[in-house]
């Protein structure tokens, strides 16, 4: 057997990086491509932990025990320069100092408030993709390699200095030949393949960390690097930006207040994005506001709106609502920028949400406990009592309070603490949620002091609870409760008659268990009543239907049933909500 060692001679296993073990008999290839990749990945190893080193982050790298590979440079590691005091500075350096990367992935963690304390998740927010751009030359290259022609030829004019620049594209204003001006957002080269070198080290490291540091388990490092390479290779490829956008516009095609730039699809490619100028005032320049004659108060109040429409309308909203994404224009319309950064909600999730704020509300416990574990807010479930307990105390510290005398961005602090207190999980696009509407709420108290969030979230709560309990739904979902009914009454008998059969042959062996057999009775009572209600729901519908459409006796009796059917379908599920919480 051959170990693969890094760096320092080797004390047991306290310098083994890759944690892997191959044999030296074994011609797979995968294996040979994996040691390879690590050898050649060794330099960059080597340059991330040299930065923590020299920014004080040593005792990382002791626990991860892989003090042999910088040893043999810690001198020159640590340099003359002294690293500021404050730990959360330091990250922040880290994450600069690495590259495009890490700065994306001190940007997801100051999204994560709920892994990072909020001195971490502050410092790292100050991350920005500011960074020196690359020269026009490789512009054209790339525009022409795009296009398959040189771009003077698509275009009348560049600007050669770019607008912006980041970590991962940069910025050019092009004019048209038929004299409109655009933004052209252009990749940077060779960006693919040093952020999948990066991933791939980041990976190794998330796994290498979970193995070492047990206390960093509950965080979970491997599935953070995970959410990292989703949140890349999405911003990577341009063409799903571009699409985005398509499908922004066709949200606020008929909105006024919104203005979603415009895509040149003919110029745009996976590395190319061609979109609309987009002229106007920065959201937060007051005196150009003013001189737009655009009161702020209304600007926080559209701009709100536009985004808790896209949250709780459409489930497909701006995750990055930042000032600098922002632009306000003529009439005080709002024109969002950047689309690489969008969050996906389905609509049961809104709905349980809508619970869980109604539960804080109406000092239900139960119900945001359910709520929680219906938006997939758990844990380990170590101590239930204490959770019980805390969110009992949660409930009581809102219990006297409206809808309208909520502080939202307080709450979802209070929330986001009760989550670290109790190390549980939440998903991703939960968190960019919370983000953004703390976000937008603070964009809205800086143009206005007394903007209130909460009364524009309000409206959007009772839409999602009356579109929720409609009759029409209520209606579909009791028909389709009677069709699962019908199938599992249908599948019922061959089962149980092949469990007997199975039971005959000694292949199948049950054992009964009396504990607790009274609250069975029980249930199963529940569910064969609810099963015979079923199916006479299911036959009211039929049988009316029938009436109706052969005109076989009074018609009248048809709709008697169908009335009767969605009767008992509303008993029905009202039971059912009943037996389920």
């Amino acid at each position: 057997m051959r170990v693969l060692w890094v760096g320092g001679k080797p004390k047991g296993k306290t310098n083994l990086i890759f944690g892997k073990v191959h044999s030296s008999g074994s011609r797979n290839p995968l294996l040979i491509r994996e040691t390879v990749g690590h050898l050649r990945d060794l330099p960059r190893y080597r340059q991330i932990l040299a930065s923590l080193v020299h920014y004080g982050y040593r005792d990382v790298v002791a626990a991860l025990h892989l003090d042999g590979l910088v040893r043999p440079f810690e001198r020159a590691a640590l340099g003359d320069e002294i690293p500021p005091q404050d730990r959360p500075m330091r990250l922040r350096l880290i994450c600069e100092d690495l590259g495009p990367t890490f700065v994306k992935l001190g940007q997801i963690l100051s999204t994560r408030p709920d892994l990072l304390p909020e001195a971490y998740t502050s410092e790292l927010a100050q991350l920005r993709d500011h960074v020196k751009p690359f020269p026009f030359s490789e512009v054209e290259a790339i525009l022409a390699e795009e296009y398959g022609r040189p771009a003077s030829e698509v275009f009348a004019s560049i600007e050669s200095e770019p607008l912006a620049s980041a970590s991962i594209s940069q910025v050019h204003r092009a004019t048209l030949h038929d004299g409109r001006m655009i933004a052209l957002k252009i990749r940077r080269p060779g960006i693919d393949k040093t952020v999948q070198a990066d991933l791939d080290i980041l990976k190794n490291l998330a796994q290498l960390a979970e193995r070492r540091m047990p206390s960093l388990i509950p965080y979970g490092p491997v599935s953070l690097a995970k959410e990292l390479e989703r949140t890349l290779k999405r911003e990577l490829d341009l063409s799903i930006e571009r699409r985005t956008m398509e499908r922004c516009q066709g949200q606020f095609a008929r909105e006024p207040t919104a203005h979603i730039p415009e895509v040149f699809r003919d110029y745009s490619t996976a590395k190319v994005l061609a979109m609309e100028l987009i002229g106007g005032v920065s959201v937060t320049d007051i005196d150009g506001l003013k001189r737009l004659g655009v009161e702020p108060s209304a600007v926080a109040i559209t701009g709100s709106r536009i985004l808790l429409r896209q949250i709780f309308r459409f489930g497909f909203f701006h995750a990055d609502p930042h000032p600098g994404n922002l632009r306000v224009l003529a009439g005080g319309v709002i024109a969002p920028l950047d689309y690489g950064m969008f969050g996906r909600i389905d609509a049961p999730t809104r709905e349980r949400i809508v619970d869980l704020l109604s539960g804080l509300i109406s000092e239900d416990t139960d119900r945001v406990l359910r709520a929680l574990e219906a938006l997939e807010i758990r844990g380990d479930q170590g101590d239930p009592r204490g959770l019980r307990r805390d969110v009992s105390e949660l409930v009581a510290s809102y219990s006297d309070l409206t809808f309208d005398a909520i502080d939202l961005s307080l709450l979802l602090r209070d929330l986001v603490g009760f989550i670290r207190a109790h190390h549980l999980t939440i998903p991703p696009d939960l968190v960019l949620l919370i983000r953004a509407l703390v976000t937008i709420e603070g964009v809205g108290r800086m143009l206005d002091p007394h903007f209130d969030i909460a009364a524009q979230v309000r409206p959007f709560f009772r839409e999602l609870t009356a579109r929720r309990f409609h009759p029409r739904r209520l209606l579909a979902q009791t028909a389709r409760t009677a069709e699962d009914l019908q199938r599992i009454a249908t599948l019922l008998p061959d089962v149980l008659g092949q469990s007997l059969e199975s039971i005959k042959r000694g292949e199948l062996t049950v054992r009964f268990d009396l504990q607790h057999f009274e609250q069975l009775v029980r249930q199963l009572s529940k569910a064969s009543h609810t099963l015979a209600a079923g199916i006479v729901i299911a036959g009211l519908i039929i049988g009316s239907s029938l009436i109706i459409r052969a005109g076989v006796g009074p018609i009248s009796f048809g709709y008697v049933g169908f009335t009767l059917a969605f009767l008992m379908g509303i008993g029905l599920m009202i039971s059912i909500i009943r037996s389920s919480r």
